[in-house]
């Protein structure tokens, strides 16, 4: 993998860690019973954000890494 693919790919990382997060901190909302809209908003955000990161990032790695890349989840 190069350069341009491994950050693509660490990029991608970070944002499925950040939606891990989104959904940790709803349970525990919800489990304090706490209001959990805007943080489902978030949550929904950062998946639309993850889908166009991965369709746009997916056009600057190689060709042949491409179909792993843009179907990884």
């Amino acid at each position: 993998m190069d350069g341009t693919s491994t950050a693509a790919h660490e990029h991608i990382d970070l944002m499925r860690a950040r939606i891990a997060q989104q959904t940790a901190l709803i349970v525990e909302l919800r489990q304090s019973g706490q209001d959990t809209l805007e943080a489902t908003r978030r949550l929904a955000l950062l998946h639309h954000a993850l889908e166009e990161m991965r369709i746009l990032l997916g056009d600057l790695v190689p060709t042949e890494a491409r179909a792993r890349f843009k179907s990884a989840s």
